[in-house]
């Protein structure tokens, strides 16, 4: 058995060397395993939806492109884990997980139809990355209208027919086949010895094996955008392609009433790397812009409680988030949900600018700071 590691501890699964030779999709089965799958990762809170052919075939005939055997969805590299941690809830409606790829890839399946979910990441703020021959710009990820597909709301870029004419070519709209399966057995041997050694193949060799792969790809798309005249940032590198053998993760906030919620946020971080880094906000900084605030316990005391978890392995005092992010050194920047304001935007914008991942873990149910002061206070008739 194989495994991936999620916040609610290790999800066990059998690895396939898929092939789809002459496979065509059930019509029926795919709607009825979309309908529960959407359901799911709408009541996560994420930003998904159809990709590539799948997209074309939804927007150009409202309807399955006839020669894909399975439907391609994207999801964002933030929502990953939260990705990882529904998979749990899915396989209790039958979902398995049958195939993941180090790149970002994953296979589920159901009543025997698959469903490939790309992971995008972010190379630069403008551009993400599929680590496959795919780049798309960010703007058709998060401008997004409701698709109504078959009685179920997907989200498609609200820019759509650019989008595809942009990524395919102003024939889109012309039904073509372009990827082909072959039931040939001399290439299906060909295909799973190739994924086997792939899965087998060292970190080191894995990612310098996809990044001489995709130059070309990247190139091409660089040109693709020269010739539409869109501009690219300078520095734009295929960052998610280099490998890191002990990966830091760092996140920040004030930790005043520590409490369950906190706990598990450390615990969830804690499993996207090896060391994981947490700063609290300076309480002097704090009241300096916020004189109304009420911290009750001071920097140093909440550097100690912090320090005292088990998943904790630094504790660092911060001021600005945005110049935390460029002061030490780490590979992954964790925040909430609720963590938003311009400085937030500032310090993921910065990451995004220099290869390091952002990931947004959502809050646990239940408890939060707020309430329990809240709670404090009408139990002591303080406000």
């Amino acid at each position: 058995m194989d495994y991936i590691k999620t916040s609610k501890g290790f999800l066990e699964y059998k690895s396939h060397l898929l092939y789809f030779g002459g496979k065509k999709m059930n019509t029926e089965l795919v709607l009825e395993n979309l309908n529960i799958l959407s359901v799911f990762l709408d009541k996560i809170d994420i930003n998904w939806g159809p990709a590539f052919g799948t997209l074309i075939g939804i927007v150009r005939n409202d309807d399955f492109q006839p020669w894909k055997p399975v439907f391609d969805i994207y999801i964002l590299k933030e929502d990953e884990e939260r990705f990882k941690d529904v998979l749990w809830l899915l396989k209790d409606e039958g979902f398995e997980l049958v195939r993941y790829e180090r790149r970002g890839l994953y296979y589920l399946r159901r009543n025997s139809e698959y469903f490939k979910i790309f992971v995008l990441h972010k190379i630069s703020s403008d551009v993400r990355h599929t680590c496959s021959t795919d780049f798309i710009h960010e703007k058709y990820l998060q401008n997004t209208v409701k698709w109504n597909f078959k009685g179920i709301e997907l989200n498609v870029p609200q820019q759509v027919d650019e989008y595809l004419e942009f990524q395919y070519g102003a024939d889109w709209v012309t039904p073509k086949q372009t990827v082909f399966y072959t039931q040939n057995l001399i290439s299906r041997y060909y295909h799973w010895t190739k994924r086997w050694v792939q899965d087998h193949m060292p970190d080191s060799w894995y990612y310098e094996w996809i990044l001489q792969h995709r130059k070309k790809d990247f190139y091409h798309f660089k040109q693709q955008c020269k010739n539409a005249g869109v501009p690219l940032p300078e520095n734009m590198q295929l960052a998610s392609m280099k490998p890191r053998k002990y990966k830091k993760v760092l996140t920040v906030g004030v930790y005043d009433l520590l409490h369950k919620g906190h706990v598990e946020l450390y615990r969830r971080a804690k499993g996207l790397g090896d060391y994981l880094i947490v700063a609290a906000q300076d309480s002097d900084f704090i009241l300096k812009y916020k004189p109304t605030a009420k911290v009750l316990n001071s920097t140093e005391d909440r550097k100690y409680m912090i320090k005292s978890i088990r998943y904790v392995d630094e504790v660092i005092t911060y001021t600005d988030v945005d110049k935390i992010v460029q002061e030490i050194d780490f590979d992954v920047f964790v925040t909430g949900p609720d963590q938003c304001h311009d400085g937030f935007q500032r310090a993921i914008k910065w990451c995004e600018e220099h290869g390091k991942e952002h990931t947004v873990l959502a809050r646990t149910d239940g408890v939060s700071s707020s309430e329990l002061k809240a709670k404090i206070a009408s139990k002591t008739g303080k406000a």
